[in-house]
C-alpha cells in the first residue's frame, strides 16, 4: 500500500471505530435487545416519573460504560497495530542501512527493475506507522472523554437514588407499589432462552405484583426497616409476625386484610430491593461492573440493595456481618446463602417466596429464579436488622475467598488503620451513626456516637494539636489538628483534661464522657473531619461492631472514597485517605516536599484508559488494589530507588499502614518502587 492511500483508509478506520463510539457516548441510547414477555405496568404520576427518572440514570450510566469498553477496545487495536506498524519500519530501515551501497544501490534498482526498493518500502512503512500512532492518539481522546462522561453518569445514577429515598418518604400506598413495579419490570434487554426458565421468571414475578396489589388494596405504606427492628415496639395497626416455634420476628410485620387473613408487611427498602432483583432477571451482561463469579458471588445481592443499604459485594462477608435469621422464620427478601458442608459457601440470592431465590449464574452473570432444596440452605441473613457482632466464617467453598473483599479488623486491633478508638474495647455501645436523620439534628448527624457511662475516659485516636471550645450543641468540645487536614472533634465531655494547643499523643487522655449540651444521654460525639467535611467515623475508625464493607473491583461508592490530600482530584478509600495524609504530613515536616501523586483510586472504566497509557506498568490483576482505592503510585524522588525520599517511605510508611508489596519492592517480580498499598 502506498503512503498516498493511507490517510483513506485510515479515515475508514475511524469512521468504523472511533465516531461511532464518540456518537454512543453523546446520545447515550437505550441499547435494544430481545423485549421480555410482560408489559411495560402503568405507573401512578409520581411514582412513574420517578421510575422513568432511575431508569433513564440506570440505562445512561450502563451505556456509557459500555461505550468506554468499545473505545477501550478500538484503542487497544489500533495501538497494537501502531505497535506493529513501527516494528516493522524499524526492520526494513536497518535492512536498508546493512545492503551494501545502500541508497544508490535503490535508485539504480528501482531505475532498471521498476520495483520498489528496500528503502522505499522503509519510507512508506514509517508513513504508516506515523499515520497509525495519530490514530491511536485521536482514539486515546475519546476515550479520555468517554471515561469522563461515564464518570458523570455514575455519580448522577447515585444522586437519584438518594433523591428517590427521599420522596419515598412522601407516597401513597399507590406510589409505593407501583414504582416497585415499574423496579420490577424486566430490562428491555431481557433474554432467556429456556421456556421453562422463562415461565418460572414470569411465575415467580406475577407472584410478586400480585403482593405489591394487596398493598394497594390494604393501603399500606411499607415502614422503613428501622421502625420493624423491635417487634414489641410496631407502629400504627401492625402486629409482630411469629415463626412456627411462636417467635416474634424482627424485621418483618403483619396486619389484617378485611376477610381476616395476615398480610406480611415488608420494611420500604426490602421492597424496593426485592422488585430491583426482579429486574435484573435475563440480562445477559452483569451490570455497571464486576464478573459474572463476583455477581454470584454476592454482587447480585449488594446490586439489589445498592438503592437503600451499601452492602458488602461477597457472600463471605455478607455472611459474617448481617443479621442471621432460622429458616422457620425466612421472609422475602431476606440474602439467601447456597451451599453445602461439603462445598462450603457457593452463592448468594434474595428470596422471593416459595422456596424460590434470584440468583445469577457464575458462568454468564444472568440472573433468574431459582428453586432451592433445604439442603442447599447454607444460611438466611436478614438486612436492616443491628448486628452485636460478627459469626464465624464458613467453610470456603467457590465464594470463599471473592477478589477484593476487605476483612472487618479484629476486636481490639487497630489492623492497618492509622486511627485507634477514643473508648477502650468493652466501656461502650455503637449508638446514633453518621448520616442518621432524627429531631436533635439540624440536618443530619454528622458523627458517630459511642454509649458510655458518665466520667468513662476519651483519648486521642491520633497524635495532633488541641483546641477547646464549649458550643451549645456539644457544651464541651475538643478538637484534635492531626495535620494533613485531618481533625477529629470530641463532643458532650464531662471534664476536659488538655489545654489548647497541648501536643497530644496517640491513646492519651483528652477527657471523660459527658452529658452536655444537645444530648439524650451520656455518650461521646465523636467526628473525623477531612478539609473541614465530616466523613463516616466508621470508614476510618476499627470499631468492631461495625464491620467493613467490600465493594467490586474498580466500584467503591462516592461515599466511600476520600480525597488523599487537600485539594487533591486522587481518590483513595477514606481510611486508607486519612492513613496517607497523616504520612504525607510526617513526610513534609521532615523532608521539606510533599509527596507527590501520580494515580490513586481507579475506577472500573478509569482502568480501561490504563492499560494503552502505562502497558507495561499495572501489575496482575489480583496483585493490586487501586481498584479498592487502597494503592497509589508516587513521584517526586519516590519513584527511584535509593533516594532519600523512598527510603524515608520504606523505613516509616508501615507506621501509617503503607507498604511496598514484595512484587513491587526491590529485587521483585516486577519492580515498582513507586507503588505502595494499604492493605
Amino acid at each position: 500500500m502506498s503512503p498516498m492511500a493511507l490517510p483513506a483508509v485510515a479515515a475508514a478506520v475511524m469512521r468504523r471505530c472511533v465516531p461511532a463510539a464518540v456518537v454512543l457516548i453523546g446520545s447515550l441510547t437505550p441499547l435494544v435487545g430481545v423485549g421480555p414477555a410482560w408489559s411495560s405496568p402503568m405507573t401512578a404520576p409520581s411514582a412513574g416519573s420517578a421510575a422513568e427518572e432511575l431508569t433513564g440514570a440506570r440505562t445512561a450510566y450502563g451505556d456509557a460504560v459500555k461505550a468506554v469498553e468499545l473505545i477501550g477496545a478500538q484503542r487497544e487495536r489500533l495501538a497494537a497495530s501502531a505497535q506493529r506498524a513501527t516494528l516493522a519500519a524499524e526492520r526494513l530501515r536497518a535492512d536498508v542501512q546493512t545492503e551494501d551501497g545502500g541508497a544508490l544501490r535503490s535508485v539504480v534498482g528501482r531505475f532498471f527493475s521498476g520495483a520498489p526498493s528496500a528503502a522505499d518500502r522503509a519510507v512508506e512503512s514509517a508513513d504508516n506507522a506515523g499515520h497509525l500512532s495519530r490514530l491511536a492518539a485521536t482514539s486515546r481522546r475519546a476515550l479520555d472523554t468517554a471515561i469522563v462522561k461515564a464518570e458523570s453518569t455514575r455519580r448522577a445514577y447515585d444522586e437519584v437514588l438518594a433523591e428517590q429515598a427521599r420522596r419515598q418518604a412522601g407516597w401513597s400506598a399507590g406510589d409505593v407499589a407501583e414504582f416497585a413495579r415499574s423496579l420490577a419490570h424486566p430490562d428491555e434487554r431481557y433474554v432467556v432462552t429456556d421456556p421453562e426458565q422463562d415461565t418460572r421468571n414470569e411465575a415467580a414475578l406475577a407472584r410478586w405484583e400480585r403482593y405489591l396489589d394487596r398493598l394497594i388494596d390494604a393501603d399500606v405504606v411499607p415502614p422503613q426497616a428501622a421502625r420493624l427492628t423491635d417487634p414489641t415496639r410496631l407502629p400504627g395497626s401492625l402486629e409482630a409476625v411469629r415463626s412456627r416455634t411462636g417467635e416474634a420476628i424482627a424485621g418483618v410485620a403483619q396486619i389484617e386484610n378485611e376477610d381476616g387473613t395476615p398480610l406480611i408487611v415488608l420494611p420500604a427498602e426490602t421492597v424496593r430491593a426485592v422488585s430491583t432483583a426482579f429486574g435484573r432477571l435475563g440480562l445477559t451482561t452483569v451490570p455497571a461492573a464486576g464478573t459474572p463469579s463476583t455477581f454470584a458471588c454476592g454482587g447480585l445481592v449488594a446490586d439489589a440493595w445498592g438503592a437503600t443499604d451499601q452492602l458488602a459485594a461477597d457472600s463471605m462477608t455478607q455472611w459474617r456481618t448481617l443479621a442471621k435469621v432460622p429458616q422457620s422464620a425466612m421472609q422475602v427478601g431476606d440474602v439467601v446463602l447456597l451451599g453445602g458442608r461439603r462445598d462450603g459457601l457457593e452463592e448468594s440470592g434474595v428470596y422471593v417466596g416459595d422456596r424460590q431465590v434470584i440468583v445469577a449464574d457464575p458462568v454468564t452473570g444472568t440472573a433468574s429464579v431459582q428453586s432451592v432444596s433445604r439442603t442447599r440452605l447454607y444460611g438466611i441473613r436478614r438486612v436492616g436488622l443491628p448486628v452485636s457482632h460478627t459469626y464465624d466464617a464458613p467453610p470456603a467453598g467457590r465464594c470463599g475467598l471473592p477478589a477484593g473483599t476487605v476483612q472487618a479488623a479484629p476486636d481490639g486491633a487497630t489492623g492497618t488503620f492509622a486511627l485507634q478508638l477514643p473508648l477502650a474495647a468493652g466501656s461502650y455501645r455503637i449508638s446514633a451513626g453518621f448520616g442518621q436523620r432524627g429531631s436533635r439534628w439540624s440536618t443530619v448527624h454528622s458523627g458517630q456516637d459511642f454509649a458510655a457511662p458518665i466520667g468513662t475516659p476519651v483519648s486521642a485516636v491520633a497524635d495532633g494539636v488541641v483546641t477547646v471550645e464549649h458550643p451549645s450543641w456539644a457544651g464541651n468540645l475538643v478538637r484534635v489538628d492531626h495535620g494533613g487536614g485531618v481533625e477529629t472533634w470530641y463532643g458532650h465531655l464531662s471534664t476536659v483534661d488538655v489545654v489548647p494547643g497541648q501536643q497530644i499523643r496517640k491513646g492519651e487522655r483528652i477527657g471523660a464522657v459527658g452529658n452536655e449540651g444537645n444530648s439524650s444521654g451520656p455518650h461521646l460525639h465523636l467526628e473525623v473531619r477531612l478539609d473541614g467535611r465530616a466523613v463516616d467515623a466508621a470508614l476510618v475508625l476499627p470499631i468492631p461492631e461495625l464491620a467493613r464493607t467490600a465493594h467490586p473491583d474498580g466500584e467503591v461508592p462516592d461515599k466511600a472514597l476520600c480525597s488523599a490530600a487537600v485539594g487533591s482530584t486522587h481518590l483513595l478509600a477514606c481510611d486508607a485517605a486519612v492513613s496517607f495524609r497523616l504520612m504525607s504530613a510526617a513526610f513534609t515536616a521532615e523532608l521539606g516536599t510533599e509527596l507527590c501523586i501520580t494515580d490513586s483510586y481507579r475506577s472500573h472504566v478509569g482502568r480501561t484508559a490504563l492499560t494503552p497509557s502505562k502497558r507495561k506498568l499495572p501489575a496482575a490483576v489480583g496483585t493490586s488494589v487501586h481498584g479498592a482505592g487502597r494503592a497509589v503510585d508516587l513521584c517526586g524522588g519516590v519513584e527511584r530507588l535509593d533516594t532519600p525520599e523512598h527510603r524515608w517511605l520504606v523505613t516509616h510508611g508501615t507506621s501509617f499502614g503503607w507498604v511496598s508489596p514484595t512484587w513491587a519492592a526491590a529485587g521483585g517480580s516486577r519492580p515498582e518502587p513507586w507503588h505502595f498499598e494499604s492493605p
